[in-house]
């Protein structure tokens, strides 16, 4: 993906909810189709988007705290960015 469809990815998902992005195995690698080295590069440029417009990002089996509950990045979730 190109920066351009990364950007354009993650606003479409914040119009659905902006306080929580969630992005999926299915997702990434059945609906995009995308490689396993497409789908690292895709987290990692969410990643720096995210933090850089005020998110806390976490990946697969991270614990953070949201809405005063405990949570965890359960398995077939590869990231979840909340808004700080």
């Amino acid at each position: 993906m190109t920066m351009q469809e990364v950007r354009e990815y993650l606003d479409r998902k914040i119009d659905n909810n902006p306080n929580e992005l969630i992005i999926t195995f299915y997702e990434a690698r059945i609906k995009l189709n995308l490689s396993e080295e497409e789908t690292d590069a895709l987290l990692a440029h969410c990643k720096t988007r995210l933090e850089n417009i005020g998110y806390q990002v976490f990946f697969t089996g991270a614990k953070f705290s949201y809405n005063g509950e405990n949570r965890v990045v359960k398995d077939n979730e590869l990231m979840v960015a909340i808004k700080a």
